[in-house]
């Protein structure tokens, strides 16, 4: 016997020529007769009426005594008998079957018909025994409903879809196919009821047939529409209901089972939907979420991007899980590819596999430009490092990562203003490795087609890298695939490349190439000197050119007024100190800083370096500084800016700390002693520096700077005037108010004038002194030890004269409360003087006075005396 399934069963109909009701005629078992009269009379489709196609097949839940769930078959067909009013008499065949043993089977209900409409001949010849319903491989539901249901989604893909969501929120009547065979109804029945988990079977109804005007209890069934209120109605082969009409949870599944279909076909949509047999309520009030739970489970990721549509939060780490799926349709995983960049994860590993479907790819350069021009750099470079470990290092590999960065290049300059930072060039590859030669081809040919942009990335590198030298060489590798490179807008990058490249030669740019191009040159000049290569480049022909742009004011082209000029190019290039370099190499970079207004930064890097073991010492450093510095100062171009250079330069090496009063370093005096021995014009200028230190009020001499100023007096007698009146500041610096001190002071004062120092120089010290004590009896105490020490050299009318234009000088000084406080004191010593000359005056008076009474008295007593002589 072939496989199949055991069903208890009824006849029902009436006797013919009666006018007896239909009731059941035949079962079994025979005790449950009354049972299945009541199923078939509440299953009951009504009554066919004339021309109706027959047989109708009904498909209902039902349960047995024993709680064992069934489903019921119920065949309704015509009988060549009339009753006795010659009414035709119907009759019904109707099977039970236990639901376990279908869903075993995988049975379908055309399964199930075409095995009823088999036995229903043989019903009333099997005595009062079960029927035996013989269902082989071809009775299973995929077998049934596969020709039914296309393979990839169509129109009628979403017909069927529809039906079932429609079935979750009620009642579906189809209309049409007026022509079709019963079992090519049930089949349509069937693959509506396909779309839903299988155990809604359980709960589920369906009809071929109904009359018209009858209440029908089917859920899903072939009928009028307009005869059935509060009932969906579809028509068969039409356009689909309103979507917008259904339940969230019915458009959720909808939408759920479209997107399934189409990321993995029909079959296997149907047979994992098939093979959820656990009872499924219709009328239970989480029938949507159940089904939809079911759904999902054929492919996690289809269920979470449905999720994502209806604006719900995912969690990241699902995202992720559901990226690394197998099989995966394009639009959900862009809707996941999405949810995962707007969230702060800048892991996209899971993504990788998936970059090179478009949908992905642009979601992704969308995000990363709007991180970029948003600012969020952090997040931009993470993503695409992350994308980039999870991609073979291979041209295929990087293939769709590189398109995407193209895309991004193009974008953010069409986004950003012209002259703005370019996010991509200027601030995110500058930080991350360069590309493997050969892979990445669209982003270079991006790099090299836009006139400036590579050059534009090696600034960048320069700037951001601590180390850059062997990241510069590594991306003009890249760009250029390891050949010397000659690209457009960018010609600093074929000397730098040589310059870098240790097994090449390096192209010395001459001093015609780099007047030519001063923005190129100072480019060249810029990375080198932030790789460590300015001691190689700062000489011959290319020196000479970068002096000749240093002393141009005018723009390279002319036609361009908003230019800048090769000195201002030239600044900027010299933003970053050079480190590794030479004593001459420094010597010409701060000739270079000296000619555009910068600190000689060159010369502190070189004598601030550690000492390293075997070096020649401080001392030669400086020595070759020094003569390398005198001779560039001989070129025909530099001549006429010496000034400028050797001021600007000992400016800086002679400065005095205004907090500290701290004065040059050792090797700043030293420098400045070479400057002064050494042969050249610009000596007198190194003279005037050291007069200029001199007459700093705020410079706290030490020791070694006396000895410096005792060497340079020996050598230097010009400065004579201005070391003196260094002698002078420094006794001032100490120098108390007592008669020893003022006299001390006074003393230096006139040597210091002798030597050469006017009055207003030798005022300075003063005033400072003065400062820091009573000020008026300070400087009238001075002012009188001044006039004492003239005296004792030049008698009192030269000292009257001198004091006299000391006073004035001070008079003329920057503070007037200490002119006045002058004053007032001189005037309170001279006020008090003249009252006590006036008291004295008095007293003498009075002394004269008693003074004349006595001389009067004794002439009186010696006149008496002589009248008393005999």
């Amino acid at each position: 016997m072939p496989p199949g399934l055991t069903a208890h069963w009824a006849l029902w109909g009436k006797a013919p020529r009666t006018n007896s009701g239909y009731k059941v005629l035949a079962a079994h078992p025979p005790e449950r007769s009354a049972d299945y009269n009541a199923s078939i009379l509440h299953w009951s489709p009504g009554t066919p009426a004339r021309g109706d196609q027959l047989p109708w097949i009904t498909i209902g839940p039902g349960r047995m005594p024993d709680g064992t769930d069934t489903v019921g078959i119920f065949v309704l067909d015509s009988t060549d008998s009339v009753d006795r009013t010659n009414r035709p008499i119907h009759r019904i065949h109707h099977f039970a079957v236990a639901t376990g043993p279908i869903g075993e089977l995988s049975l379908g209900w055309c399964g199930l018909a075409r095995a009823a409409l088999d036995a229903a001949p043989f019903v009333a010849a099997s005595g009062v025994g079960p029927v035996h319903l013989p269902v082989g491989e071809d009775g299973s539901l995929l077998a049934h409903v596969g020709s039914g249901i296309s393979a990839r989604v169509t129109a009628g893909s979403h017909w069927l879809a529809a039906a079932a969501a429609c079935l979750l929120d009620g009642p579906v009547v189809v209309t049409g196919a007026r022509d079709y065979k019963p079992l090519e109804l049930l089949q349509v029945l069937d693959c509506v009821a396909a779309m839903l988990p299988f155990g809604v079977r359980a709960s589920l109804s369906a009809a071929t047939g109904s009359s018209s005007g009858s209440q029908v209890p089917m859920r899903l069934y072939w009928g009028d529409a307009d005869e059935s209120p509060g009932v969906t109605g579809l028509v068969w082969d039409g356009g689909l209901p309103d979507l917008d009409r259904l339940s969230p949870g019915a458009r959720a599944y909808f939408d759920l089972l479209i997107e399934a279909w189409h990321a993995h076909g029909a079959e296997t949509v149907v047979a994992h939907l098939a093979r959820s047999r656990e009872p499924l309520d219709l009328d239970s009030a989480h029938v949507h979420a159940d089904a939809l739970h079911i759904l999902s489970g054929l492919n996690p990721g289809l269920a979470l991007a449905q999720e994502v549509r209806q604006g719900h939060t995912v969690d990241d780490r699902l995202i992720d899980d559901a990226l690394r799926h197998d099989v995966f349709d394009a639009q959900s995983v862009a809707v996941l590819s999405a949810a995962k960049l707007a969230g702060r994860s800048t892991d996209l590993s899971a993504m990788a596999r998936h970059l090179p479907q478009p949908e992905v790819s642009q979601v992704f350069w969308n995000q990363l430009v709007d991180d970029l021009l948003d600012g969020r750099l952090d997040s931009a470079r993470g993503r695409f490092e992350s994308l980039r470990e999870a991609t073979p290092d291979t041209p295929d590999g990087r293939d769709p990562l590189d398109r995407a960065l193209a895309c991004v290049i193009d974008e953010v300059r069409q986004r950003s203003a012209v002259d703005a930072q370019d996010p991509v060039v200027d601030r995110l590859l500058p930080t991350i490795s360069a590309f493997s030669p050969g892979t990445m081809a669209f982003t270079q040919s991006q790099l090299l087609g836009i006139p400036g942009l590579a050059g534009r990335l090696v600034q960048a590198v320069c700037a951001q890298q601590h180390e850059p030298a062997p990241h510069v060489l590594a991306w003009l590798r890249w760009l250029c695939d390891d050949e010397v490179p000659d690209v457009a807008g960018s010609p600093e990058l074929t000397p730098l490349y040589s310059l870098l490249a240790a097994e090449n030669a390096m192209v010395e740019p001459s001093k015609k190439w780099t007047e030519a191009q001063p923005e190129a040159a100072t480019r060249l000049l810029a990375a080198a000197a932030a790789c460590g290569r300015a001691d190689q480049l700062l000489r011959g022909g290319f020196f000479e050119g970068l002096v000749a742009c240093a002393c141009r004011n005018t723009p390279s082209d002319l036609s361009d007024p908003s230019e800048e000029t090769p000195p201002t190019l030239l600044h900027r290039a010299l933003d970053r100190p050079p480190y590794q370099v030479r004593a001459e190499t420094a010597a010409r970079w701060d000739m270079l800083c000296a000619l555009t207004g910068r600190l000689p930064e060159a010369f502190f890097a070189l004598t601030r370096t550690p000492e390293l073991s075997g070096s020649a010492g401080v001392t030669t450093r400086l020595a070759g500084y020094a003569s390398t510095l005198q001779a560039e100062l001989g070129l025909p171009l530099v001549r006429e800016h010496v000034p400028k250079i050797v001021e600007g330069l000992l400016e800086e090496i002679l400065s005095v700390d205004q907090e500290t009063g701290e004065g040059p370093e050792d090797t700043g005096r030293e420098l400045t002693l070479r400057l002064l021995e050494g042969p050249g014009s610009h000596t007198h200028l190194a003279v005037d520096a050291v007069a200029r230190l001199t007459r700093n009020p705020l410079w706290n001499e030490t020791d070694p700077d006396t000895r410096w100023l005792d060497r340079i007096a020996r050598h230097r007698p010009e400065l004579a005037p201005a070391l003196s009146l260094r002698t002078l500041y420094r006794t001032a610096r100490v120098a108390g108010n007592s008669v020893e001190d003022r006299g001390t002071l006074a003393v230096q004062l006139l040597d210091a004038h002798r030597a050469g120092a006017d009055s207003e120089q030798l005022c300075v010290p003063l005033r400072s002194w003065a400062a820091k004590g009573p000020v008026g009896e300070r400087i009238l105490g001075i002012l009188t030890a001044y006039r004492n020490a003239w005296t004792s050299q030049a008698g009192p009318h030269l000292a009257d004269q001198e004091t006299h234009r000391l006073e004035l000088a001070l008079g003329r000084g920057p503070d007037p409360a200490l002119w006045q406080a002058y004053i007032g004191h001189a005037v309170d010593c001279l006020n008090k003087r003249r009252a006590e000359n006036a008291r004295r005056i008095q007293e003498l008076a009075r002394e004269q006075k008693h003074m004349d009474l006595e001389i009067d008295r004794l002439r009186r007593l010696d006149a008496g005396a002589s009248h008393a002589r005999p």
